[in-house]
């Protein structure tokens, strides 16, 4: 992944239109072609997706108490919601650990 030295933008790749939906990167954002995306709003939009994430796990456990939810159903959110919480918590700590790494660095 190139990260433009100037400006600190990620590039943005793609579909392919011809490919339909088996071309599409999974995280990429459709900002247009050659179009860079800033950290700040990829992080905004990882977020995002995490947050809606643990509220459809949510939602479908509160299905599963009123008995219109199967357990299978409850039990596979319930699941993924937790690898999305962890995956989150981990890039926190990256994040933390490069922060107090770069204020310990002498100008």
């Amino acid at each position: 992944m190139n990260i433009d030295p100037v400006s600190g933008k990620l590039p943005v790749r793609n579909a392919d239109p011809a490919a339909g939906s088996a071309g599409k990167v999974s995280g990429s954002r459709d900002v247009g072609s050659g179009q860079m995306e800033d950290f700040s709003s990829m992080l905004g939009g990882a977020i995002a997706d995490v947050a809606q994430q643990l509220r459809k796990a949510e939602a479908v456990s509160i299905a599963g108490i009123k008995g219109t939810a199967s357990t299978q159903d409850v039990v596979e959110q319930v699941m993924q919601a937790e690898q999305v919480l962890q995956a989150s918590i981990a890039v926190r700590d990256k994040v933390v650990a490069a922060y107090l790494e770069i204020s310990r660095m002498q100008i």
